[in-house]
């Protein structure tokens, strides 16, 4: 079987990528002239069922590889695995041909970086992959290539430039790249499918590459004795498989959807504030403790500081909490508006969905806006007085919430500009963020720059 950049539906900026690298193998001396060195090594990684195999043979295919495959299959031993991986790079060292040392689902077999205790087997595989890598010339014929699920279990040492230099994320196929590739598997069939190609793809988030092809064969194996395909039975294979799929990784699910969320907000917090920081997956976090603190006061009852007696406070002190404000301006709450709309932004544009987990946000973005107008922030004749509601005639309060809907209007446009420049850097910290939970601001800083750095 031959594979080509056909053969990969959607994922047009993965493929980009790979067109990028494959370039640079065709036309290796081109970049060498250039005093470029190219990468000694690829790994692909993401979820199960999402094609990192598919690219890497792409890789090869297109470029005129020859493929030595690393297959364990049931090695347990050490010695039985770090002896086939040597005999692999020797292979490839002796080939005239350019190589490719392809070894499938790397993170199974070396020391995971998010456990305290690694085996013997582990790190004595690990240790044999890093000499044989570091023994690799820049100017060789061979490229190590791997794939794995979990890139946070990888280690440092092995992912660090001058080794493994080159990483693609090939996360779950969003909105575009769901509809490319169910509309390549659905024009191998003589079916007529009685569902719009985009409300399919919409039903299909967070569902596979591989659960979308087996989706559609599913449909066509169910099929009437006229080759139709209702609504119905289209929903009910989705449910099937979505059945199977998202009850057993219901975590998973969930730390992706506050992951997306809270990255969204992040990058916009990011344009104003670029202070200390925590990329995580919370419920209740912007991933900036600036904003976190000027948000935090309107985490239910707004503007109180009821959990405070007047002496914890120094009284000749604006400042307190590591640098919170005791008093904000009418940018201050608006750049937190616009922050909060960071994540319902990248939420529409990557999940192309929004979820239940916006409402509270949204209660938050509320209660900033009646603070500012209790404040005079919205000017005299439109200030809000809690205690005294009943003296707001109901033009007034209208216009009050005319006032909020054109602020929120105002600051999302600000919000979907900066998310959408950011979207394929949100993905790939999506990937990360979700499974590892809590990444400090020094790691991040070093992500985001291999991941190509923010664009405002």
């Amino acid at each position: 079987m031959t594979y080509t950049f056909d053969g990969i539906a959607g994922y047009t900026q993965e493929k980009k990528e790979l067109m990028a690298l494959c370039d640079m193998f065709k036309n290796r001396k081109k970049y060498e002239k250039k005093g470029a060195h190219l990468p000694k090594g690829i790994i692909f990684y993401g979820d199960v069922g999402n094609g990192k195999t598919l690219f890497a043979k792409v890789l090869a295919s297109e470029c005129g590889l020859n493929t030595i495959n690393i297959d364990l299959g049931e090695s347990d031993k050490a010695y039985n695995v770090c002896k086939q991986i040597k005999q692999a790079f020797t292979k490839g060292e002796k080939s005239d041909a350019p190589t490719m040392i392809f070894f499938d689902e790397l993170d199974k077999v070396i020391p995971n970086e998010s456990e305290d205790y690694h085996s013997d087997r582990e790190k004595t595989i690990l240790s044999q992959l890093l000499t044989l890598i570091d023994g690799m010339q820049s100017n060789s014929n061979i490229v190590f290539v791997a794939t794995c699920n979990s890139y946070n279990c990888i280690p440092e040492a092995l992912v660090r430039p001058g080794r493994i230099d080159k990483k693609i994320g090939i996360a779950k196929p969003d909105f575009e790249s769901r509809k490319e590739i169910l509309k390549m598997y659905m024009k191998k069939s003589s079916c007529k499918f009685d569902m719009d190609i985009d409300e399919l793809a919409r039903l299909c988030s967070f569902v596979s590459s591989a659960s979308l092809e087996t989706l559609v064969n599913e449909c066509i194996l169910s099929s009437d004795e006229n080759n139709f395909v209702s609504a119905e039975l289209i929903k009910s294979k989705l449910y099937e498989i979505k059945e199977e799929d998202i009850p057993r990784k219901k975590s998973q699910f969930t730390e992706t959807l506050f992951a997306c969320r809270n990255l969204g907000s992040f990058v916009v917090a990011k344009y104003f504030n670029n202070g200390d920081y925590t990329l995580s997956t919370y419920h209740s976090t912007v991933c900036n403790d600036y904003f976190n603190n000027i948000i935090h006061d309107f985490d239910g009852d707004f503007g109180t500081n009821d959990d405070f007696e007047d002496d914890d406070f120094d009284e000749d002190c604006d400042d307190y909490d590591d640098g919170f404000k005791e008093h904000f301006s009418k940018v201050d709450f608006m750049n937190a508006v616009t922050v909060i709309l960071g994540g319902f932004c990248a939420e529409s544009l990557i999940l192309n969905k929004t979820y239940s987990n916006m409402e509270y946000n949204f209660s938050i973005i509320y209660n900033i806006l009646f603070w500012m107008s209790k404040n005079g922030m919205f000017g005299l004749n439109n200030i809000y007085y809690e205690l005294d509601s009943s003296y707001f005639s109901d033009k007034k309060l209208e216009r009050l919430y005319d006032i909020f809907d054109e602020t929120i209007n105002d600051c999302y446009k600000v919000a979907n500009e900066i998310v959408s420049k950011n979207i394929n850097l949100i993905k790939k910290l999506m990937a990360v963020v979700s499974e590892r939970g809590d990444i400090r601001k020094d790691e991040a800083e070093a992500l985001i720059d291999q991941f190509g750095g923010i664009k405002f």
